[in-house]
């Protein structure tokens, strides 16, 4: 197609399920990056997106979507109607109940892991039946880890290889083998196996994988904060004038062209034009200035900055996505779902480090087993779960996710914008700042240094 037919590029943010680690992200934005008309793709695992820039007159972000479930994870378009605001808050709800449910599973897993350690130690001078911990440990793996399991089986129905492949591969044998035992230990202690139970590792690895899952959750919630404070500074409501009667209605609801009530102390529900009245407004949270500033009739004001004491009308101008306080709600989701350039190499590690460790736990069965018999198939097998277990907690894929986040959002609560992970990046290496006018540098809020009486 000639370039002048072509259409100016398009971005979609698709909210995206199913993804735990950084072989799930890396094998998303792979798919992603090999459809046609895509010319650039990032995939973020702690806010579960995928942010694709793409010709219009090529792909449809439907395809996307497709692409997205063929692989084994859930996708959908976003939604349309739903504001900024709203996006954040229902992020921020599933936030909170995902953490809940990890929290409920993981002191679940640990004290049945516990209880299970504690037989163990016990079995020798106070012997029960293992069928108890059997029953225990499949209420772990049956509930609080089924999701591991059902997402490895996903992942190798679509022919690959993720973290929970490593945790159900490792458990999973452990609890099988376990299980083999308690129907049958005369077996293997015929054949010179000795009849050991794994119960307590399986609920215990279980646990500690839950706990990091847990924190992870808990580190979503808490690098939103700046955007929680941003979403706070919209009023729920606005008075307009509607058949010349005054109605507080939801700010959602305002229309372009009415006319808005601001009163003393009040925040600023919509942008507008002042049409009566005066008053000072406070608009340090965009402008950055400390001192309010004189607003009269025919002059602009931003929604969610603060009145002062006066009181006003104005036409609401621009409303909805289109206000300026939604744009920078906007602008901050996009930078804090950005990719610094650092994250490519975690990427590339990613992508080769599930398979690679499920080799090297082959690779020690069979060391063990060829140069170590006499230890027997048990320390051989023990040997190769280790492996495949203390790889489980893969921070590679929420590392440079998470730095970006804390770092936009904590430099948002101090009044600095930065507009995603490669300006953020290309900050560490700042030798001088150069200001262009005195003044600059304040506190951000005015402060009485002296009286003169009069």
């Amino acid at each position: 197609m000639p370039s002048a037919e072509r259409r100016a590029p398009s971005t979609v943010v698709l909210p995206v399920t199913g993804m735990t680690c950084a072989a799930c992200q890396a094998r998303v934005q792979r798919t992603l990056e090999k459809e046609p008309g895509v010319a650039e793709a990032t995939v973020n695992l702690m806010l579960n997106t995928a942010t694709v820039k793409y010709d219009p007159s090529v792909v449809r972000p439907e395809r996307f979507v497709t692409a997205i479930e063929e692989t084994g994870y859930g996708a959908s378009l976003p939604d349309a109607t739903m504001t900024a605001y709203a996006a954040q808050e229902e992020e921020e709800e599933k936030q909170r109940r995902e953490f809940e449910t990890l929290r409920l599973k993981a002191i679940v897993s640990g004290a049945i892991g516990i209880f299970a350690m504690a037989f163990a130690m016990a079995a020798a001078r106070w012997p029960a039946p293992p069928w108890v911990l059997f029953a225990l440990t499949s209420v772990v793996v049956g509930w609080a880890g089924r999701q591991f399991y059902v997402r490895a089986w996903k992942a190798l129905t679509h022919r690959a290889a993720d973290m929970n492949t490593l945790i159900a591969v490792g458990t999973g044998s452990a609890f099988l083998f376990s299980a083999a035992v308690t129907v049958a230990p005369g077996f293997f202690a015929s054949h010179g196996v000795m009849p050991d139970l794994y119960y307590e590792a399986v609920d215990i690895i279980i646990a500690l994988v839950l706990v990091g899952n847990m924190l992870e959750a808990r580190a979503k919630k808490e690098t939103t904060r700046a955007l929680r404070a941003l979403v706070k500074l919209q009023p729920r409501t606005a008075r307009v004038v509607r058949d010349g009667a005054e109605l507080d209605v939801p700010v959602e609801s305002v229309r372009s062209g009415e006319t808005v009530i601001v009163r003393p102390g009040e925040r600023i529900p919509v942008d507008g034009r002042v049409t009566a009245g005066a008053s000072a407004v406070d608009e340090s949270m965009v402008t950055g200035e400390s001192i309010p500033i004189e607003k009269a009739p025919g002059m602009a004001v931003i929604g969610g900055t603060m009145n002062g004491t006066g009181s006003f009308r104005l036409e609401a101008t621009t409303v909805g996505e289109r206000s300026v306080l939604a744009r920078i709600v906007k602008l901050m989701r996009e930078a804090q779902g950005s990719k610094a350039p650092i994250q490519r190499l975690a990427d590339r590690v990613s992508a080769v480090f599930v398979p690679a460790v499920i080799g090297i736990a082959i690779v020690t069965f069979a060391v063990w087993m060829l140069a170590a018999p006499q230890a027997g198939f048990v320390r051989a097998f023990a040997a190769a779960v280790a492996v495949l277990i203390i790889a489980c907690p893969c921070a590679m894929g929420l590392a440079v996710p998470t730095a970006v986040m804390v770092a936009t959002g904590r430099a948002a609560q101090f009044g600095t914008l930065i507009k995603g992970g490669e300006a953020l990046q290309r900050a560490a290496g700042i030798t001088t700042v150069a200001l262009d006018k005195t003044g600059t540098i304040t506190e951000g809020k005015p402060a009485v240094t002296s009286i003169a009486p009069l």
